[in-house]
């Protein structure tokens, strides 16, 4: 039985406003969450175009240029392949800011702000490249799984940032893999394993650096490595006379000279997709196609180099991109949680 009331301010007598379909009509109602609308088919095959491009282009990239150095001349011609990467990624994202693309829109940052950028920059990718050259496919595409540990060991020491103990399980059993993989090269391969380790230390300093660059700049990575990449040719030609020599191209097969061609087409889409994968879909998507590229190379560098495993090796490369594989969601799910 309904509650009486009073006749109140105009309130008719009787009447529970909870019962009354007009006034509750009248009353506000919270906004519901729309769910997203799904993605049309043809923004779907857009972004699986993309993903495959930067797919094709990472295991052309590699396979390319570990042709490319096994040529004796062009061994000896580290900077000169890395400065034909950088025109040749500058020109595309150039292309990609124009006309009809539209990627990004390019912005022109202070040449002396980004001396110190590009120097990074230069050092990293060669120090990458002379560890394809020296190592294994297979190797070097394993030993690159360092690079996320030696990022978190840098921030600690530097910045006194910290991760979760999971996290930290999940990077000691990364490195963990990846020293029975590198026990089995040390024997025959020091040096390269010199030269692996000073690639990724490389690397993850770069990325440390690079993402504060992009903050202090107010940029985003395709306008930075817009404004990288002819700094850094320009920083590496007083460099080319005393560590490369001048390689007399009548002599190099022309199956090698296309091979050189054709990696700074793959440089360039590999930096170009990797872009626009990020724009189009999550960090989440972003790492999980980056772990299938590398059991691919992994997987092909073996096969054509005739590679069998043992089975601490295949113990070793389970535990580590197992161990890659949860710090990635790890860190990926915390970072959700902050924003």
């Amino acid at each position: 039985m309904e509650e009486k009331r009073p006749s109140l301010e105009g309130l008719v007598d009787n009447i529970d406003p909870r019962a009354s379909s007009d006034v509750q009509e009248e009353l506000p109602k919270y906004e519901q969450v729309q769910e997203p609308a799904p993605l049309p088919l043809q923004e779907k095959l857009i972004t699986c175009f993309w993903i495959a491009l930067n797919t094709f282009s990472t295991l052309g990239l590699i396979f390319l240029s570990k042709r490319v150095f096994s040529d004796e001349q062009l061994h000896a011609c580290q900077l000169m392949v890395v400065m034909w990467h950088f025109t040749a990624t500058g020109l595309v994202l150039f292309v990609a800011s124009r006309g009809s693309f539209r990627a990004f829109k390019a912005i022109r940052l202070n040449p002396w702000d980004m001396l110190p950028v590009c120097a990074f920059f230069a050092g990293y990718v060669v120090l990458g490249n002379l560890s394809l050259t020296y190592n294994s496919i297979g190797f070097y595409q394993l030993s690159k799984v360092m690079t996320t540990p030696c990022v978190v060991l840098i921030n600690f020491v530097l910045f006194r940032k910290t991760v979760t103990r999971y996290m930290l399980a999940a990077i000691f059993a990364t490195c963990i893999g990846v020293s029975f993989t590198i026990n089995e090269a040390a024997k025959t391969q020091l040096f390269g394993v010199i030269i692996a380790t000073l690639a990724f230390c490389s690397t993850a300093l770069y990325q440390i650096w690079i993402g504060k660059k992009i903050e202090d700049f107010g940029v985003s990575a395709p306008q930075l490595l817009l404004n990288q990449a002819p700094i850094s040719v320009l920083l590496l030609i007083p460099f080319v006379p005393f560590f490369d020599k001048i390689p007399d191209l009548s002599i190099v097969p022309t199956n090698i000279m296309f091979s050189v061609c054709a990696s700074g087409v793959m440089a360039s889409l590999y930096n170009l997709s990797q872009f626009l994968i990020i724009g189009r879909t999550s960090a989440l998507t972003f790492n999980i196609v980056s772990h299938l590229k590398t059991i691919m190379i992994l997987s092909i560098g073996w096969y054509s180099e005739g590679k069998i495993l043992s089975s601490r090796e295949w113990f070793g490369v389970a535990l580590a991109l197992g161990g890659g594989w949860v710090y990635s969601h790890l860190a990926l799910k915390a970072k959700q949680q902050r924003k």
